[in-house]
């Protein structure tokens, strides 16, 4: 998965490029109109106001994602079983025991994201830097022949 965002900082040694949601999807206003910018750290050379394309492999989002909402599920659901056999069958050793499986595999995950937060392999890439009118014109290219398409 490729994104290009602006370079709108550097700081020790890192650029740091913003990325907003496209246009086209600020009409719900859930994350303030479009406009609430996501600001990543990547190594790499550019210049503040340059454009940048970085790259996360999409099997690395894949795995983030079921790290994130599939594990703690799994976790639920057996600690539903696991206290459900302990408690009984009782309603209460079912919502104790996938309760305490949620909150181990939360913090499992939690404790384990250090780790992948600094590891290359979880890291987004930087794969171009544009300069901003080079970006700029292509950008107004690419309208242009979409809008003699209609």
């Amino acid at each position: 998965m490729e994104k290009v965002g602006e370079i709108t900082g550097i700081r020790n040694g890192q650029l740091e490029i913003s990325f907003c949601r496209p246009k086209d999807c600020g009409h719900c206003h859930a994350c303030e109109g479009g406009q609430k910018p996501t600001v990543i750290r990547v190594d790499g050379e550019g210049r503040v106001g340059d454009y940048a394309a970085v790259e996360l492999p999409t099997a690395t989002v894949a795995k983030a994602s079921l790290l994130a909402y599939a594990v703690p599920v799994g976790g639920l659901l057996l600690g539903m079983l696991a206290g459900q056999a302990i408690g009984g069958g009782t309603v209460a050793g079912t919502a104790i025991g996938g309760g305490a499986g949620f909150a181990l595999c939360v913090a499992a995950v939690a404790v384990t994201e250090k780790a992948r937060r600094t590891s290359p392999k979880w890291q987004p890439k930087l794969t171009k830097v544009f300069p901003k009118e080079l970006y700029e014109n292509e950008k107004g290219d690419q309208e242009d022949d979409h809008s003699s398409d209609q």
